[in-house]
């Protein structure tokens, strides 16, 4: 009974110590910067690090909190991350840090280099999504969006919507473009972010203050004009350089073999049994797909296997009663039409990864766990020999 007294005493000691001098090692969060997005910008000087912070800020009125642009430049990405600390006298957390944007002057060397120090940081969390910008990761942060007062939470929204489902945005994680840089494929993807102006210059303007840390620097830099922001293109990686891009269509196909269509969307030119012609807007409401490595007589084919549930969601021409009344479904011609459309696309997409040498099928790796005697000796010339069968097959959804 004493041993166990004794034993209570000792840790109510220990909590009592800590709860009066470290306050259990809890950093204060008025003195913390919570670093909500990272954008990383490759100078001639090293690296200049944008962090968007969301300030708390506890009001009567509202609970809404405060966000903070600021921009520090290192030697190093340490160096930068640190120097927002030092020059703004906050402790930079990036434990919140749920996106990471890099500038289009980090693609003219390795992104590993980047990319390695998010890698090997306890700090940053291996799901945080990261992206590329069409320009500097800074202009893409200091830019305003009318859906959000926080930019990087509304570029963010379009990531996390279609994070599951398939669609013509490749979320990527810091994890798993790391696991397919370090693959046998040594290839990767990471979708693109382009910012649209919009037309609507009314009330829009960020509750944001601009805080730099860089002297003569505007602080209503790139905060002019409301954007919305589009990722529907991708850009593609081997060896950890950029080679090129897909397009919308093309991610949204390449994309069905990993995840499952729940609203996905591309256009077709479609003529109903009437003779009407145009676009139509398909609707893919189900799927399900396979990918998969043979070896045939001594050759190597990739097998992609499709099976889509589609209808018409909208045209633009006027549909005659018979057709409305069949709620959406495609008569044989256009189904036909569509199976083309998508396997074209998909031996496009193939065709342009491999003259790329940027192996997004993930064919080596498949190699390497489904034929591993034969790794070593095919390998290397695995792209420039492969065959591929695409097989898509389109059914109407009702």
């Amino acid at each position: 009974m004493f041993k166990r007294a004794k034993f209570y005493l000792i840790i109510f000691a220990i909590i009592f110590v800590n709860f009066l001098t470290l306050d259990f090692l809890l950093i204060d969060v008025e003195k913390t910067a919570l670093i909500v997005a990272l954008g990383v910008d490759k100078v001639d000087s090293g690296y200049e690090v944008t962090a968007q912070i969301a300030v708390p800020e506890a009001t009567n009125q509202s609970t809404k909190s405060n966000e903070s642009v600021i921009y520090a430049r290192g030697d190093t990405l340490y160096d930068a991350v640190s120097e927002i600390g030092n020059r703004t006298g906050w402790y930079p957390k990036l434990s919140f840090c749920n996106l990471i944007i890099l500038g289009d002057s980090v693609f003219e060397e390795n992104v590993m280099g980047v990319i390695d120090f998010f890698v090997r940081s306890y700090k940053v969390e291996d799901s945080a999504i990261i992206c590329a910008s069409e320009k500097s990761a800074k202009e893409v942060l200091m830019s305003i969006s009318p859906l959000d007062n926080i930019s990087s939470f509304a570029l963010s929204k379009i990531f996390v919507r279609d994070h599951n489902n398939a669609s013509a945005i490749l979320t990527t994680s810091i994890k798993e473009f790391s696991t397919q840089y370090y693959s046998p494929c040594k290839s990767g993807l990471m979708p693109k972010v382009k910012m649209i102006d919009t037309k609507d210059k009314g009330n829009n303007t960020s509750s944001a203050s601009s805080l730099t840390t860089s002297t003569g620097a505007n602080s209503n830099e790139g905060k002019n004009t409301p954007v919305v922001y589009d990722a529907e293109t991708s850009v593609l990686f081997c060896n950890g350089l950029k080679v090129g891009e897909i397009s919308g269509d093309e991610c949204l196909f390449f994309s069905l073999f990993d995840k499952n269509a729940k609203d996905a969307y591309f256009t077709l030119p479609v003529i109903d049994n009437d003779g009407n012609g145009g676009s139509a807007l398909i609707s893919i409401k189900k799927s399900r797909g396979k990918l998969s490595l043979k070896k045939r007589n001594g050759e190597f084919i990739l097998s992609g296997k499709l099976k889509l549930r589609i209808k018409i969601s909208d045209t633009d021409f006027p549909q005659s009663m018979k057709e409305i009344a069949t709620i959406g479904r495609l008569n044989e011609q256009m189904l036909e039409r569509a199976k083309d459309y998508i396997e074209k696309t998909l031996y496009q997409t193939f065709e342009k990864s491999k003259n790329l040498n940027c192996d997004i099928f993930e064919s080596k790796l498949k190699l390497y766990r489904k034929f591993n005697d034969d790794f070593s000796a095919h390998s290397e010339k695995l792209l420039d020999n492969l065959k591929v069968e695409f097989n898509v097959t389109c059914q109407n959804y009702i």
